[in-house]
Formats: C-alpha cells, sequence, structure tokens
C-alpha cells in the first residue's frame, strides 16, 4: 500500500496533516471509557491544541454554564469520555476540510459533510432501535466512516472531481474511484490513514466494509449497521445534489437487524430536518 503511486501523491502533497499518535491513543481510551484514565486522556489531549480549544470553546459557546471554562481538565470533566470522543471525531475529519468549501472545484464539500452527519444520525437511529450496540459510538462512526474521501478532497481534489464527473454519468462511486485512483478506492485509503495516525482498530473495520458488509464472515452489528445507515444518507445525499438516483437497501441487512422498511423509509424522512439540526451545532471552525 505504502508504495501505491495514489499514496505517494497523497504523501508527497503535503496537504495531509501530521497527526501524533497520542491522538490514536486517545481514540482507543475514549472507546472504552470504563478503563478512562482522566489524567492520561489530558496530558494525550494537550499534545493536539487545536482539539483542545475546541474542547474548550464547546463548552464556552454551546453551552449555558455558571462560569467560563478554562482548562482541559475542566473541559473533560464536564463533558465525558463519550462527549470528548465525539468531538474528536469531528475534529480529525473536519481537520481534512481545508475550507467550507475544500478544495475540489466539482465536488461538493458541503453536500458530503452533510451525509456524513445524516450517516451518523441514521447510525444512532438504527443502534437505538436495535439495541445491538452503543448508538453514541455508531454516531462517531458515522462521521468518519468515509475519511478516505476527505483525504482526496484535500490532498488530490483533481482526482476527487474527475471521480465525482464520473458519478455524475450514472457510474457507481467505487467503480469510479478504481478507474482514476488506479485500482484504489477510498475505503482502503481510509484504511491507510487509520494505519497512519494510529487510529483504533474498530474505526479501521467501519472505514474498510462500509460499503461490503458480507465480505467477511466476521462481519459485526456495528459494520450492518453503518452500511445500512451509509445508504439511508446516500439518497439523502443524492437529494442534495439534486439527481434522483436512489440507493436500494438490501433486504438481507434489514433482516439481519430485524428492521422493517416501514422504520427505515422513516429514519429517511426524518433525515433532512435533524442534519441541518447537527450541522449548525458541529460546524465549529478549526
Amino acid at each position: 500500500m505504502q508504495n501505491h503511486p495514489i499514496i505517494k501523491l497523497i504523501k508527497e502533497s503535503n496537504y495531509l496533516p501530521q497527526i501524533p499518535k497520542a491522538f490514536g491513543e486517545t481514540l482507543n481510551m475514549l472507546l472504552e471509557p470504563s478503563e478512562f484514565d482522566m489524567n492520561e486522556c489530558i496530558e494525550k489531549i494537550s499534545s493536539l491544541p487545536r482539539l483542545e480549544a475546541i474542547l474548550i470553546q464547546v463548552l464556552n459557546y454551546g453551552t449555558k454554564l455558571n462560569r467560563e471554562i478554562l482548562t482541559l481538565k475542566d473541559a473533560v470533566l464536564y463533558l465525558g469520555a463519550k462527549n470528548v470522543r465525539t468531538i474528536a471525531i469531528m475534529f480529525i475529519t473536519r481537520l481534512l476540510l481545508s475550507n467550507k468549501d475544500g478544495r475540489t472545484k466539482i465536488f461538493n464539500n458541503r453536500a458530503y459533510w452533510k451525509h456524513c452527519i445524516g450517516t451518523s444520525i441514521a447510525g444512532h437511529m438504527i443502534a437505538v432501535e436495535t439495541g445491538l450496540c452503543d448508538k453514541d459510538k455508531m454516531f462517531t462512526y458515522g462521521l468518519i466512516h468515509d475519511i478516505g474521501v476527505t483525504v482526496l478532497d484535500i490532498c488530490l481534489p483533481e482526482h476527487l472531481d474527475k471521480i465525482f464527473s464520473l458519478q455524475l454519468k450514472g457510474l457507481h462511486q467505487v467503480a469510479a474511484e478504481k478507474i482514476v485512483l488506479s485500482g484504489l478506492t477510498h475505503m482502503e485509503i481510509g484504511m491507510w490513514l487509520c494505519d497512519e495516525w494510529g487510529l483504533p482498530e474498530e474505526i479501521k473495520d467501519i472505514v474498510k466494509y462500509h460499503h461490503t458488509p458480507f465480505i467477511n464472515s466476521n462481519t459485526n452489528n456495528e459494520i450492518r449497521i453503518l452500511h445500512l445507515a451509509d445508504a439511508i444518507s446516500t439518497n439523502y445525499y443524492e437529494r442534495l445534489l439534486g439527481n434522483n438516483k436512489n440507493f436500494i437497501y438490501l433486504d438481507k441487512t434489514m433482516e439481519l437487524l430485524n428492521l422493517s422498511k416501514e422504520f427505515v423509509d422513516d429514519i429517511a424522512r426524518r433525515l433532512p430536518k435533524e442534519v441541518d439540526k447537527v450541522d449548525r451545532i458541529v460546524s465549529f471552525d478549526l
């Protein structure tokens, strides 16, 4: 993977943020709140000053407290492990978006960010309905599942525009990626980045299998839920772009999750309003 020409271009672009391994170690801690070590977590987060500033900013501007939050320790205490985890994933995902419009000329960066939020919300709703996994983790996974696309947006915008142009002509996203990226897909690029940044294995599995939940016999419910959530949000994304294409939900996925089509359709109906609500909250400046 390291020697693939596209990976080399990404590294040579000098646009990819350098993230210390401590970030991945922090996420591993936050994914298991029962093993949460406050002081160790604070020490690791402090190696990312921008994340530290955002955690404090969220509390001072997003909530009504009787005093101003000035320190990272105060912020982590008020937010708790799950909220810190979610904000950290938002941070890492938005870090790859150079500005509100991205660096591409055709690809709609803002609409795609809303697709990621939509996947998070749909995943959260499905997790609540099924009780099969942690609903807060599913929200987190939705934000980062397409990290390979955001890498292309910041590092190789011309390539992403070519992929998007092929999609507008009716080609499936993965097929278009393989043509433009010499056989690679955004899943493989995302997996490579997970390794580079030392992100947790469970996040890497979501990135790897969210389009192919049945390719691996060990696929878990989290991947199945994220796959369905991604499909629901993809239809929402297509509407944002003014397209009438529909992603067909796999009956097998709904059957394994014991979900009705009526429930899935209800998520799709509610999604635009819910995305707009969350987008206003999480669109902090980086």
